[in-house]
């Protein structure tokens, strides 16, 4: 089920998000064993813009993401943290070889382009406190956890 609904949020963003050489993190928080309480949630950089597209639970994206004009800390940060998967300094998993940890978890599926290929990656964490690259991230996104969700708060 948790498959279905990634793949579901995945296609949302690519559809109504930017095009396919945005640089993007799509995080996936779960923060119980509970599908209702799941929160997906996509930023996507492109030309400028910063585009977001938020599913919870077993809920459909919104018709249209939300999306405002990028500052220069919001590039860098995501910048950043895109580089941090790049460059090793946040592991990617084989995302055919792994299995999430029990709850709470998330995990981050990362795009970028890198000399005009596409890079990807899987990053899987037991538990929901980020490392100092993610947590900037958000921080300049104006969201002091992942999609605005902690592992209390089951919103």
């Amino acid at each position: 089920m948790r498959a279905r609904w990634t793949l579901a949020l995945c296609l949302a963003a690519m559809i109504a998000g930017p095009p396919a050489d945005a640089n993007r993190l799509t995080f996936e928080v779960w923060p119980d064993a509970s599908p209702d309480h799941a929160v997906f949630c996509t930023f996507a950089l492109s030309d400028g813009w910063i585009s977001l597209v938020q599913v919870t639970g077993a809920g459909m994206p919104g018709p249209e993401p939300m999306r405002w004009r990028a500052s220069r800390a919001e590039v860098d940060a995501l910048s950043d943290s895109l580089q941090a998967f790049v460059g090793g300094a946040l592991g990617s998993v084989d995302p055919y070889l792994s299995r999430p940890p029990p709850a709470p978890f998330l995990t981050v599926t990362w795009m970028t382009r890198l000399d005009d290929r596409l890079k990807t990656g899987l990053y899987i964490q037991p538990g929901l406190a980020l490392p100092d690259p993610l947590s900037r991230t958000l921080a300049s996104l104006g969201l002091a956890r992942p999609c605005g969700f902690s592992a209390t708060a089951g919103e």
